[in-house]
């Protein structure tokens, strides 16, 4: 009896270790931060400073499936732009979004991270890792 129970709190204390440190379930106040001055920088100018982005001219943010949905596929939009990544049939802008992949894995995560909490209902944050891997999938 003594020697299962030590099994199952070595089997307890293993499982919490699995997570990656990288991806938290809920985003820190620095990280917010900091995605938020990127997204003052490089973001805001179009989708505006409340996500509602500009009708006909640059989408809006806020309750988008894209910001709140498959984490590599906003990463890929934010590194390769929309046109390279979304399929045809979808709705079209006047504007459009260019790459951003000169801002660095961090930048991305934290952008992103800030942009799921604040316009995507609170997805679940971005790490670092996450954008590294989607970043060397593609030249």
């Amino acid at each position: 009896m003594k020697r299962s129970i030590s099994l199952l709190s070595f089997a307890v204390l293993i499982s919490g270790c699995t997570q990656t440190p990288d991806a938290p379930a809920v985003a820190s106040p620095q990280v917010l931060a900091a995605g938020q001055q990127v997204y003052h920088t490089n973001c805001e100018t179009c989708h505006q400073p409340d996500g509602y982005g500009v009708p006909d001219m640059q989408p809006a943010l806020v309750d988008d499936d894209i910001v709140a949905g498959d984490p590599t596929q906003i990463i890929r939009v934010v590194l390769q732009g929309p046109a390279n990544v979304l399929p045809a049939g979808r709705p079209t802008y006047s504007n459009v979004m260019p790459r951003f992949n000169q801002l660095t894995d961090e930048q991305v995560a934290d952008v992103l991270t800030y942009i799921r909490h604040e316009y995507g209902h609170d997805a679940s944050p971005i790490g670092v890792d996450q954008v590294k891997t989607v970043r060397s999938q593609f030249p």
